[in-house]
């Protein structure tokens, strides 16, 4: 199971905060004798620098296989798209963190298709096609939903 390295994704991603992640962690306590440490750790960790050196470990030991093997800018892009679409996250800060060259989504795929280059480089213009916006990014919101649904039913699985 990949669920640290979800846990990283949406929480580097800006979805989950600090509140969120708490309350997560606190649930899997409540509800099972036995976890490992880093559970603990997590439902103790007061930012996100505090978070990251709590699952570290644990991040790089995880195992993927082909069903869980994901490219970590793709899946946060996806989330922006999720904000976006739940109102959390409005249109101008989804092209703004999009063109964040210091972004950790400056490193997707997405950025490799000329038909998402064309479309950043419209709204830098006031351009915006909605529908195409939304043709390139559900897919990566798709992939972020996935790992959102195991995050929230992982305690279910432990």
């Amino acid at each position: 199971m990949t669920i640290v390295n979800y846990l990283h994704t949406i929480v580097v991603s800006g979805y989950w905060k600090e509140e969120q992640w708490q309350s997560w962690a606190d649930q899997l306590i409540m509800n099972h004798d036995e976890l490992e440490d880093w559970v603990f750790d997590v439902a103790f960790a007061q930012s996100k620098e505090e978070l990251c050196l709590a699952i570290a470990h644990k991040k790089i030991t995880e195992v993927f296989s082909k069903e869980t093997l994901y490219w970590e800018p793709d899946v946060v892009i996806g989330y922006y798209y999720l904000m976006f679409q739940e109102g959390r996250m409005g249109l101008s800060e989804l092209f703004l963190r999009l063109i964040d060259e210091d972004d950790i989504a400056s490193e997707a795929a997405l950025f490799d298709m000329p038909e998402a280059m064309s479309m950043l480089n419209k709204a830098k213009v006031g351009e915006v096609d909605i529908k195409k916006l939304d043709e390139l990014l559900m897919p990566l919101a798709k992939v972020a939903g996935e790992q959102l649904v195991a995050i929230t039913h992982y305690y279910e699985n432990v």
